[in-house]
């Protein structure tokens, strides 16, 4: 096929038809601006600018070339290189300029380290060590005070054991449950244990105020009990539930049924919350004259619950107006029905003030009753602790 080339008179090009070649290569669009055109070696002189190859005669595609005589491929055009032009020489920086530039520096390494000093004195330093070999979480604002948490769980002279109970790892909050399952009715057991790990494993989730807290784990405990026994169960078994929360230097409580929570100060026993049982509706229906206030006394069934978890919307839950400032020396007690019961007022004041174990104490005069019935009886104790722990929980200095 004919070869054309670009044939410049002045600022127009020409085209220029060649006779074809066997092995001449394809022809190329004109080269851009300010390159050389596409040959082996750059021209000395640049060219002018092309302009738009002309369309009125196509181009032939490009054949390819013989095998026999391999061409050589088309090189790109080399790009114009500018010379490199020196840098004005600058004048070299005058001694003070150079003293100005250091103490520059030296202010801003200094006003660094002050910033760090100063963030790291203001950061609060964290408490020596805790009274407790298993250190829970620092919910709260200030360190958490010493307490010594103490454990009585016993079966009785009941065929199985329907009491529960659960204790948080004592820190900037502490959770403190204890339910007993309703003996009378079936699956006791299995009520208390349900509501138990239902406030448990909602305590690790909880946000909030420690009075609100409570009352949301009471609304999920027992919504699971009533889960738990479905609609045709409700009100065939049931659970009490006591339960506390400490955060910082305040006692927190809730109660559901007649499972109490006393308070043991300067050797004065106090009952905190209200047994809800028939026995103090009687008393309200006494005063309002409706049946004799002896009647209250000596009712066979004064003992009855009128609220606990299984009946399916809770009648009554007791709940502080303010919480208790923990002072030092202070003993809370959470327990079921059968250590009350099993022990008088005076007992109770003895046990507590023993100066070893408490819950030791109070299981050696329950056991030396020795009564045929005993019920189950369990009881969680909190005290309030002037001695802090080693991780072995013997005491140390603080």
């Amino acid at each position: 096929m004919a070869n054309r080339t670009l044939s410049f008179s002045g600022n127009t090009p020409e085209m220029i038809t060649t006779p074809p070649e066997d092995s001449a290569p394809p022809s190329f669009s004109p080269p851009p601006e300010g390159t050389a055109p596409p040959t082996a070696e750059p021209t000395a002189e640049p060219t002018a600018e092309p302009t738009t190859e002309p369309t009125a005669e196509p181009t032939a595609e490009p054949t390819e070339a013989p095998t026999e005589e391999p061409t050589e491929a088309p090189t790109q055009a080399p790009v114009e290189t500018q010379p490199v032009v020196d840098p004005a020489p600058q004048a070299p920086i005058p001694g003070w300029g150079l003293a100005a530039i250091g103490l520059a520096a030296g202010l801003a390494i200094a006003g660094i380290a002050a910033l760090v000093v100063r963030r790291i004195r203001r950061k609060p330093s964290a408490p020596d060590r805790l009274p407790t070999t298993a250190p829970g979480s620092f919910w709260g604002s200030r360190p958490p005070i010493p307490f010594v948490v103490e454990k009585l769980h016993e079966q009785g002279a009941r065929k199985s054991q329907q009491d529960s109970f659960y204790v948080s790892a004592p820190g900037g909050r502490m959770l403190a449950v204890v339910a007993d399952g309703m003996g009378g009715l079936a699956d006791g057991d299995k009520v208390s244990q349900t509501a138990v790990a239902a406030m448990a494993n909602g305590f690790f989730h909880a946000q909030g105020k420690p009075g609100q807290v409570l009352l949301s784990l009471l609304e999920q405990a027992n919504h699971a009990v009533n889960g738990l026994l479905g609609p045709d169960g409700l009100r065939r078994s049931g659970s009490t539930m006591v339960a506390a929360l400490i955060e910082n230097s305040t006692f927190h409580y809730l109660s559901v049924g007649d499972s109490r929570i006393c308070l043991f100060r300067d050797g004065a026993l106090y009952q905190l919350n209200r047994e809800h049982i028939y026995r103090n509706e009687l008393y309200t229906d006494g005063v309002n004259g409706l049946c004799p206030l002896q009647e209250a006394e000596s009712h066979p069934k004064g003992g009855g619950l009128t609220s606990f978890l299984g009946m399916g919307e809770l009648k009554y839950v007791d709940i502080p107006a303010q919480p208790v400032v923990i002072r030092e020396g202070d003993v809370f007690v959470l327990m079921s029905d059968g250590v009350y019961n099993a022990l008088t007022e005076y007992e109770m004041i003895q046990a507590l003030s023993a100066p070893g174990s408490i819950a030791d104490a109070l299981r050696s005069t329950i056991q030396a009753k020795g009564y045929s019935n005993q019920d189950n009886y369990t009881a969680v104790i909190v005290r309030r602790h002037d001695v802090w722990l080693d991780d072995d929980g013997n005491p140390r200095e603080p």
